[in-house]
């Protein structure tokens, strides 16, 4: 084998591994970032249409910093409030839809109209009154963020795609015209002998 076929056959190698391995890595991502910008707040959003204002009282409200190694890029607005339904106290920890995630800029200037012992309105689940949240209108800026984590999915299926065309049409080590240069050579060795 010439040294120039050896690169070819690495080099074609390394599309078969790194191709998939890249597109399934970005089509993941991908897929959970759009679930969690865009599809989770969108399903939330409908089912919070039918919930009960309660009124509450607000105990903490902070700002903490992105954290990556719990898949949150953005920093979070962190709340905790108390509320009572049919004599029973509860305490909720939900601020939106987005899990409190947003702009640091945004989250200072909510921070700042937050006052600790506070009135305010909750939103709950009649069915469960557990489940509450104090603002149940959606963030359209972090929803657009959901179009280019599809755009990262679709980018992770075209090179997941190309990896496996890759692997389909892989040759043999040292065959460089493939398996059909192969095929062609018994055929035409049949032919002569009649």
């Amino acid at each position: 084998m010439s040294r120039t076929s050896l690169k070819l056959y690495l080099v074609e190698g390394g599309i078969r591994l790194i191709f998939p391995l890249f597109g399934v890595a970005l089509l993941v991502a991908g897929i959970f970032g759009a679930i969690s910008f865009g599809v989770q707040p969108l399903y939330e959003a409908m089912q919070t249409r039918q919930w009960m204002p309660v009124p509450a009282t607000l105990e903490v409200a902070s700002i903490e910093s992105a954290d990556f190694l719990h898949n949150r890029p953005l920093p979070a607005l962190k709340v905790r409030y108390r509320y009572t339904v049919d004599a029973e106290d509860f305490v909720g920890s939900r601020y939106d839809l987005h899990q409190g995630v947003g702009y640091h800029r945004a989250l200072k200037a909510v921070l700042q109209e937050m006052v600790v012992g506070q009135a305010v309105t909750a939103w709950i689940d009649p069915a469960d009154p557990g489940k509450v949240v104090l603002v149940r209108s959606l963030n359209w800026t972090l929803l657009a963020m959901a179009l280019p984590f599809v755009a990262i999915a679709l980018l992770g299926g075209f090179l997941l795609l190309g990896g496996m065309v890759a692997w389909n049409q892989a040759r043999p080590l040292g065959s460089p015209g493939g398996s059909s240069a192969q095929e062609a050579k018994p055929r035409r060795a049949r032919s002569s002998r009649t």
